[in-house]
């Protein structure tokens, strides 16, 4: 029996531009990089290389393959470049997270000559987004353009809601703000952009306002939007309206939604409700790799380091493919538990064999902490000193922390030095490192930082805490004697100090 050739080894007499074409958009589909080189000689023999419909389609197909480099020389060999040309290798490239390239492009179109239209703006948008902070500048210039578009004809909300997008992940969440007042339309992907900008920048509560006031404007909250509200509550630790919302998640049939679980398990766990997030993970009965990692994290929050190291090893036995996020889960737990040994063995297997992945320096600075928090001092310097990325602020701040506990000034000093070094503008370094100078007792050295202190303006932020009581949230602040009820809650304290000594 003979066997039937590959549709793209099949005579060339046998193509015309309608079964390129159909080829083309299987080969899409199925995201065969193997197809891309074939069908690309077809075209040349063919001689439609001109055609420009039929080169973009290649194009298009090359940057779902995954092969961007071999899209851009397809993009450069095209004879004329029309709008939909340069719109596909922006987007294409934006939704390869090749964010630099596809805002290169961009000014490519525009200096060309070809006037970019609503969706070449959105591929641009998104990666500006992508990029974040370092792109706002050209953000701006693409809101400023579609703002002139707008003069002449209504803009897509979807290239509206790139642009609120845009801002929130650019840190600008002001800017969104007032582009979110203006907007005539808001679907419900523009109300969960703006919520989840709030919740990234640490503005929890006004999330859950604006939950509340998409709710009272009629439109219907999906899985995302339920996820969000209860991440804003676990942010706040505001038990009693997340186990609201989980009740308006299982009447809305939204249970069963993989984010809204994660979500759920992370906020009781952040609320001290661990039993209650181990019992919406096991109602899952999934293998769900994030699912299992939220749970891990949770475990190691609460204290649960050998329950959260047990289902590390759990997910290896069930065949559930362990990223990095779960070896920083895990590793994050061992350092709560002070488990050296576990620590080291985890950290290892992150380089060897089958479970290897790709190790970030949130990992070393994880097992920086674990060191520190050990005690291991001269171990933890020795790491960090040797991490095969730049240093972070936060392993040397472990260390600082680490060295104040046990009383190694002069180790505590060189840390307190290099968090100066790196992160000048923070002035909780400058208050840890006086605060190092005053355990050895060197006072001048002490009040020399602290004048200096007082000369720049420099000033602690103060420690603050909150509860909640039946009648609301209580918010106590460093030294503040402002709260009506301050005197009965300074005898209770004093109550509860009595109690502990007398055990």
């Amino acid at each position: 029996m003979s066997r039937r050739c590959p549709s793209w080894q099949r005579p060339a007499r046998e193509w015309d531009a309608t079964s390129l074409a159909g080829a083309l958009k299987a080969a899409a589909a199925g995201r065969s990089a193997a197809h891309v080189r074939p069908l690309h000689g077809i075209l040349l023999k063919l001689g439609l290389s001109s055609s420009v419909i039929l080169a973009t389609s290649l194009a298009q197909v090359a940057l779902r393959c995954g092969l961007p480099g071999y899209a851009r020389e397809l993009f450069e060999e095209m004879p004329r470049r029309d709008v939909v040309s340069w719109t596909s290798l922006i987007t294409g490239h934006a939704h390869q997270g090749l964010y630099g390239e596809s805002l290169a492009l961009l000014r490519r179109m525009v200096a060309s000559g070809v006037v970019p239209n609503g969706y070449s703006l959105s591929g641009a948008l998104l990666a500006c987004a992508g990029v974040g902070r370092a792109a706002l500048a050209c953000g701006k210039e693409i809101h400023a353009r579609v703002f002139k578009l707008s003069l002449h004809s209504p803009v897509d909300p979807v290239v509206e809601n790139g642009i609120l997008d845009m801002y929130t992940r650019c840190g600008k969440v002001e800017h969104a703000m007032r582009l979110f007042g203006v907007m005539l339309v808001r679907d419900i992907v523009t109300w969960n952009s703006m919520m989840v900008g709030c919740l990234r920048s640490g503005q929890a509560e006004e999330a859950l306002g604006l939950f509340t006031s998409m709710v009272s404007c009629g439109v219907d909250a999906d899985g995302f939007s339920y996820a969000i509200f209860v991440d804003a509550c676990g942010e706040l630790a505001l038990l009693k309206q997340g186990m609201q919302v989980h009740a308006k998640v299982i009447r809305g049939g939204f249970e069963s939604d993989m984010v809204v679980r994660n979500s759920l398990v992370d906020m009781y766990a952040k609320c001290g409700c661990v039993d209650s997030a181990e019992l919406v993970f096991r109602d899952a009965i999934s293998s769900d790799a994030v699912l299992w990692t939220t749970m891990i994290s949770a475990y190691g929050k609460f204290g649960r380091v050998h329950d959260a190291v047990c289902m590390f090893d759990r997910m290896s036995q069930l065949g559930i493919k362990r990223d990095g996020v779960a070896y920083l889960a895990v590793l994050s737990a061992c350092s709560h538990g002070g488990l050296v040994k576990e620590g080291w063995y985890y950290f290892r297997l992150m380089f060897h064999g089958q479970t290897s992945v790709k190790v970030q320096p949130e990992h070393y600075g994880c097992m920086a902490d674990l060191l520190c928090r050990s005690g291991y001092l001269e171990e933890a310097l020795d790491f960090i000193t040797n991490m095969p990325f730049e240093s972070s602020v936060a392993a040397w701040s472990a260390l600082l922390n680490s060295c104040r506990i046990h009383g190694n000034a002069k180790l505590g000093q060189l840390a307190a030095s290099r968090l100066l070094q790196l992160d000048p503008e923070n002035h909780s370094n400058w208050v840890a490192l006086s605060n190092v100078h005053a355990l050895e007792s060197d006072w001048h050295e002490t009040w020399m930082i602290r004048e200096s202190m007082g000369i720049e303006c420099v000033k602690k932020e103060p420690g603050c805490s909150w509860v909640e009581l039946h009648d609301g949230v209580h918010v106590f602040l460093m030294a503040d004697q402002s709260h009506p009820e301050l005197v009965n809650v300074l005898q209770t304290l004093d109550s509860l100090k009595e109690d502990i000594f007398m055990c």
